[in-house]
């Protein structure tokens, strides 16, 4: 669990909104995994057997979203608690969070991958370093140039 859980939790927290929920759907998918752990025969690498519980599951509840707003009365009460954002507010975060990783995408991959690595899949940057066979000082420097070309195109979006 340990060598997939960032993996698989970086897929849920793309297609959730909330840290919570992408942290019970990872959970989800490993009690998912575990209980079928007798069905997995080798075929493929078992990360791609993972990742494609992890896609099934992501499928169901994406059905279940289509929904998302069905009774106007929890909208009205969602507006009227400041405590819960409304849903011009949940739209909006998911439009931002939608624009970061495409932007993200646009990276080189060497400066893409440490910082998904980094920021998404929360791995300290010794270990990325170690596990990508890289110098710690250059990992820190594919990170900072990758943040500020981010930086340029995200100003640039806004802008536009």
């Amino acid at each position: 669990m340990k060598r997939y859980q960032g993996m698989v939790y970086s897929q849920a927290r793309k297609a959730f909104l909330s840290e919570e929920e992408a942290e019970d759907f990872t959970q989800e998918v490993f009690l998912r995994a575990y209980e079928s752990l007798s069905q997995f025969r080798g075929e493929a690498q078992f990360s791609t057997w993972l990742f494609q519980i992890a896609k099934f599951r992501l499928t169901k509840v994406n059905k279940k979203k289509t929904h998302l707003i069905t009774d106007w009365s929890d909208d009205i009460a969602s507006v009227a608690d400041k405590t819960k954002p409304s849903v011009v507010e949940i739209l909006d975060k998911e439009e931002t969070h939608h624009n970061l990783h495409s932007l993200i995408a646009k990276l080189p991959s060497s400066y893409q991958l440490p910082i998904r690595l980094h920021y998404f899949e929360n791995k300290p940057l010794k270990e990325i370093a170690n596990d990508l066979n890289i110098k710690l000082n250059t990992i820190k420097s594919h990170i900072a140039r990758g943040k500020e070309l981010l930086r340029k195109w995200w100003s640039h979006e806004i802008e536009g």
